[in-house]
């Protein structure tokens, strides 16, 4: 009898038995709360789609958002900038501009980035190329990089219209809805629009 229970307490896997732990402790009538993996969809947050104008940086063109804790949309921020972002909490940075895009800045900014212990990706978007294995990895980065994460671009246009890939395909918030918030918030448009309209009906019909 003792040998059969330990044979099935073994291949139970570790989620159940801590369901069962977490019963056996606090009573028949607990509820287990088990912390999502990394990556898992959480919860949508209304905070992923009310902008709120960053007061602590300000990009050379366009404008700087925090949406909730976790995501700064931004413009080309000066150099000065990413030290402040770091005194605010900031961990990673992503930039999608293209090579070409980088000239004159008066400064590199991934050996700069990386002076200031941050993690920095370069995912260079252009909207003439940007294809369905790109958009996977790009939901893939935002959703495994450290929060908060900083995504940097030129003006903005072009991150918004990622936002709405990220947000359409985490979340299935409906395009229509995310450009609304970003065109009341001065973005003109947003860039890979036709992209992503098309790359979330793909995803919905597979």
């Amino acid at each position: 009898m003792k040998s059969d229970l330990k044979r099935t307490f073994k291949d139970l896997p570790a989620t159940a038995l801590a369901i069962g732990a977490a019963l056996l402790i606090n009573g028949c009538c607990a509820v287990a709360r088990i912390p999502p993996s990394k990556g898992e969809r959480a919860p949508f947050n209304d905070a992923l789609l009310t902008p709120v104008e960053s007061e602590a940086l300000v990009p050379l063109r366009g404008k700087c958002f925090e949406l909730g804790k976790d995501y700064i949309l931004t413009g080309q921020l000066p150099q000065p900038d990413f030290q402040f972002a770091k005194d605010n909490g900031v961990k990673t940075i992503v930039n999608v501009r293209m090579d070409r895009e980088f000239g004159g800045l008066g400064f590199e900014m991934e050996p700069h980035i990386k002076t200031l212990e941050l993690t920095f990706v370069h995912f260079p978007v252009s909207p003439d190329t940007f294809d369905d294995a790109q958009a996977d990895r790009f939901i893939k980065l935002l959703t495994d990089a450290e929060k908060p994460v900083l995504i940097n671009g030129s003006n903005g246009n072009r991150i918004w219209g990622l936002w709405s890939l990220y947000l359409g395909t985490r979340w299935n918030i409906p395009v229509d809805r995310t450009k609304k918030v970003a065109t009341a918030s001065g973005i003109k448009k947003l860039v890979i629009e036709d992209f992503v309209r098309g790359y979330l009906e793909r995803k919905n019909k597979g």
